[in-house]
């Protein structure tokens, strides 16, 4: 199994992977750290020929990284490589049997109410609801504790900041940043940072 990133998204990936999945070779993909081992234990790879060597042993790949932008470059760059994304499930989350989320990892204490649909690569972190008949893009992050409130329309590489709520029936575009604590109250075009109580746009992004 191979966890591409090093950070602090990385031990949260790890705490999830450890206690839920079976892995007999384990490695972290880093390009940028100037560590070595992760944890002082698992060693970090660095570039295309250890990458292939990993995946040769074991083509699985875990997403360790929550920047929407980065979750799809990776996941591209680490799939033509020959890898196979595993996605993540937390612990204690409270999911409708009439959800989907299987392409999506779901981090701990999280809600999905029915007919949710997750899309491919994206995010649900720690503690976030995400209520009935809500549609999330591909490559989105869905931040701690975020509220998407009924029937919301998410795009595609959008960022859902800690704490903000989406009201019901609200629309928001592709590549859009809502700032942590935000509450949209109205549709949000594509490529564009919202910010504030009521949720305005500062600028194109």
């Amino acid at each position: 199994m191979l966890l591409i990133g090093a950070g602090g998204h990385a031990l949260e990936c790890f705490d999830i992977l450890s206690k839920n999945y079976q892995y007999d070779f384990l490695e972290f993909y880093d390009e940028i750290s100037g560590n070595s081992h992760f944890m002082k234990k698992y060693n970090i790879i660095k570039d295309q020929r250890d990458l292939e060597g990993h995946f040769e042993k074991d083509p699985r790949f875990v997403l360790a990284v929550g920047n929407p932008k980065l979750r799809e470059y990776f996941y591209e760059r680490f799939t033509n490589a020959g890898g196979q994304m595993v996605n993540l499930f937390g612990f204690q989350n409270t999911v409708s049997a009439f959800s989907e989320y299987a392409t999506a990892d779901v981090f701990n204490l999280c809600f999905l109410g029915s007919k949710v649909r997750i899309g491919k690569g994206s995010l649900v972190n720690t503690g976030a609801q995400i209520h009935s008949a809500v549609a999330v893009g591909e490559f989105c992050e869905i931040s701690p504790k975020a509220v998407l409130s009924n029937s919301v329309q998410i795009g595609s590489n959008t960022r859902i900041g800690a704490n903000a709520t989406i009201l019901p029936n609200i629309s928001i575009g592709n590549h859009v940043v809502v700032g942590a604590g935000a509450v949209v109250t109205d549709d949000i075009p594509d490529h564009v940072l919202v910010v504030g109580v009521p949720g305005k746009i500062i600028k194109e992004i």
